[in-house]
């Protein structure tokens, strides 16, 4: 197949649909496919770059999570979607609303993933969960995008449900965002310091939540022996470290490449999530393929929790006490960490980046025969 990738800025790996983005490409064309990508700031092969698309008020406030909304470009499309079978969209902002006009007007099959959860933006608007608001937010994004839509690729089986709650009546394909087969167990980082180092990674906002973490080890029995690594960007930076500065080991803060990344999970006994709001949240599988026993949070909109194997792998999100309990207790049983560290391993490893472009290639196939049937034109041998 080929087939054209829209996404409104891809180069961005801080996010984590800018990273699937280009994962997938990498996949595809490792499989034999032929993948071109539409983005702004689109780089290398087969990659055609588009204009940023400035808004009023919104922009900066995107650009301080380091994010940039594409400007479509007509010039480019006739360019970039030239000969495709089919235009997979990323979001439902205006890069892909006019990639999927494009496609209707001629006649070319389009798809879409459903990546933006939206109590990712009520939290980033200092709005919390909102629900009425999320609500709204919901039908925004079916009638900008998803309602025309016939196959929609979704990250985890809880945004599947979302989307049906929401009366969303495309066909979802539930397929993992997948790990890349770099992240395994093997050799760490090596620490001289007698302490235990522990992981969290994901960006530094309202719904990540990694001050229950810090308030966590703050209250550990162990908390004189913890350096907890906070990996990651995003507005709240400064406020965490200063909720850190409190322990007696305050956190690092770091964003680190993948390879340095994956030499700290090798070296971490545990990793902690709290986050409140994710859609399937990839840095957990990536930590789980690495070797680290998980401690994650359960929340209603947030998907992570399906990859705890165990009870003490889970507590009740923003329940900063309980957590603390769970930290203490692998800490008090290293004997236990090293029974659930190679299940945990074999749980993350289960859906690498490769298996799940397959399932992404036979969903756009599917989409494909059925678009082109609605066109009423025969499928393309």
């Amino acid at each position: 197949m080929r087939i054209a990738l829209v996404m409104d800025d891809m180069p961005v790996r801080s996010n984590g649909t800018s990273s699937t983005a280009l994962r997938y490409a990498d996949a595809l064309r490792e499989q034999g496919h032929e993948v071109i990508c539409v983005a702004f700031g689109a780089d290398g092969p087969d990659s055609f770059d588009v204009p940023e698309h400035h808004i009023p008020v919104v922009t900066p406030v995107a650009e301080g999570l380091d994010f940039h909304f594409a400007q479509p470009d007509e010039a480019v499309f006739d360019e970039a979607f030239a000969d495709v079978d089919v235009i997979h969209i990323f979001l439902p902002f205006a890069l892909g609303q006019a990639a999927r006009d494009w496609g209707r007007a001629h006649g070319v099959p389009v798809t879409a993933a459903f990546h933006l959860q939206p109590e990712n933006v009520t939290y980033n608007a200092n709005l919390g969960a909102a629900p009425l608001v999320c609500d709204a937010i919901y039908r925004l994004f079916r009638d900008w995008l998803y309602g025309d839509i016939r196959h929609i690729h979704c990250p985890s089986q809880m945004i599947a449900n979302q989307l049906r709650k929401h009366g969303y009546r495309s066909q979802l394909h539930v397929i993992s965002d997948g790990v890349p087969k770099a992240f395994c167990p093997g050799e760490g980082e090596g620490f001289n310091d007698g302490l235990v180092h522990i992981v969290t990674v994901g960006r530094l906002s309202h719904e990540k939540d990694q001050a229950t973490i810090i308030r966590a080890i703050d209250r550990c029995s162990h908390r004189d022996q913890i350096r907890l690594h906070i990996c990651g960007k995003g507005p709240l930076k400064h406020r965490l470290e200063h909720e850190g500065s409190r322990l007696p080991h305050p956190p690092i803060f770091e964003y680190r490449s993948i390879d340095d990344l994956i030499a700290l999970e090798r070296a971490c006994p545990l990793y902690i999530h709290a986050s409140i709001a994710d859609i399937e949240a990839m840095s957990v599988l990536e930590a789980l393929a690495c070797g680290c026993v998980p401690i994650i949070a359960e929340a209603e909109m947030s998907a992570p929790s399906q990859f705890a194997l165990c009870r003490e792998s889970l507590f009740e999100a923003g329940d900063d006490e309980r957590l603390a309990e769970l930290i203490d207790w692998w800490l008090d049983h290293p004997e236990k960490i090293a029974e659930w560290s190679p299940r945990y391993a074999a749980e993350g490893m289960g859906d690498h980046v490769e298996k799940c472009a397959e399932r992404f290639a036979a969903m756009l196939e599917e989409a494909i025969a059925d678009d082109l049937s609605a066109y009423g034109e025969e499928v393309r041998s």
